[in-house]
């Protein structure tokens, strides 16, 4: 489902999701009521940053009840095993308030 950094301000975050895509590049899932949403920013695009801290801060004013950061290995793949076994790992981190 499709969710906007400006809905979320009204909605109880349940977790907030940093999913590590690439070599610094991060995505933002919110869990809300356990369904994950993909966050859009305010110009209707997936909200995509190139550092940890820069996602962090669009979410700082809201409250969330638990951080992650998440990261899905095609490793894998890439040497010819089966991709049966879900290899997804996801590390809590601390809340990020502004000051």
């Amino acid at each position: 489902m499709k969710t906007t950094l400006k809905d979320l301000a009204s909605q109880k975050i349940d977790k907030l999701v940093i999913n590590s895509l690439e070599q610094a590049l991060y995505q933002a899932i919110v869990v809300i009521n356990n369904e994950e949403r993909l966050v859009w920013d305010y110009s209707g695009k997936t909200l995509l940053t190139h550092s940890l801290t820069e996602m962090q801060n669009h979410f700082a004013k809201l409250e969330i009840a638990q951080t992650v950061i998440r990261h899905e290995s095609p490793y894998d793949e890439m040497i010819g095993q089966s991709t049966i076994k879900d290899n997804r790992m996801e590390v809590p981190i601390g809340n990020f308030q502004s000051s």
